[in-house]
């Protein structure tokens, strides 16, 4: 895992991070844990923080928190108001929500300092113009109101690869081929990917306005692997493991802005 203060590169009064806080979520990553249920808990020690029954948004909402409605749901019992955004009018949404909007977040009618709480679960690397996005962020937050993102790093081979199988257009033949899913049996839905806002330095600039912002990456042995045809997940895990020992980032970007 690496720490990083968002806004380390730009003069800010952005706080540094404290990555040594981080230290036992990463551990369980390392140990093998769902991402999910480490981000939910993220989210978690936010929401125990704010005044009881806060007002929760949820960007993205579709098929629950990273595909899971239970720990989707374990957030929806915390909140006062829990709201939901999703766009795709194909995806179904769970029964929790108090409120829904199917359009895009940029798009939505919510009003300014109204969300105590949102977070975003591999939403920021579809954004083709992420400063809208973050614009909004900060005008339906209230002061001192949180966002929490997980997404992928971009530092990462794994994305440069997935970059180049979506300008060559071959990208869904080929999790077709690999994973031998179609994305109504189960593959996750392929949406076009921009990677605008899934480093730390583009994060620095789209969240200027914002108090604080920190950003953690995650990495562990095997974390690609899935997406690999079997012959080449050995050669996976051996970049795993020298990006590991050499402090390179890994594929997974947690960001968390405090307006």
């Amino acid at each position: 895992m690496s720490g990083h203060d968002c806004r380390s590169e730009t003069k800010s009064k952005i706080d540094g991070s404290d990555p040594d806080r981080w230290n036992d979520h990463l551990s369980r990553y390392r140990a093998g844990e769902w991402r999910a249920r480490i981000f939910r808990d993220l989210i978690l020690t936010d929401i125990r923080r704010s005044n009881p029954g806060p007002t929760i948004l949820d960007i993205g909402c579709g098929d629950g928190l990273d595909g899971s409605l239970p720990l989707e749901q374990s957030i929806a019992e915390k909140a006062g108001q829990f709201i939901g955004i999703e766009p795709d009018p194909s995806v179904g949404l769970g029964d929790h929500f108090t409120e829904t909007h199917r359009c895009l977040f940029e798009e939505c009618p919510l009003e300014s300092g109204s969300v105590n709480i949102a977070y975003a679960v591999m939403v920021l690397e579809h954004l083709p113009h992420p400063q809208a996005f973050w614009d909004k962020l900060h005008h339906v937050l209230t002061d001192g109101g949180v966002f929490w993102g997980m997404t992928v790093d971009a530092r990462h081979l794994f994305c440069r690869l997935s970059l180049w199988t979506g300008r060559l257009r071959i990208k869904d033949l080929y999790l077709n081929r690999v994973l031998g899913e179609t994305p109504g049996e189960g593959r996750y839905r392929n949406y076009p990917t921009y990677y605008h806002s899934n480093t730390p330095p583009h994060i620095a600039r789209l969240a200027r306005k914002f108090r604080e912002c920190e950003c953690m990456n995650f990495s562990r042995i095997g974390q690609w692997e899935y997406y690999l045809p079997r012959s080449l997940r050995p050669l996976a895990a051996w970049i795993d493991e020298r990006d590991i020992r050499t402090g390179r980032p890994g594929t997974l970007l947690i960001v968390r802005a405090q307006k």
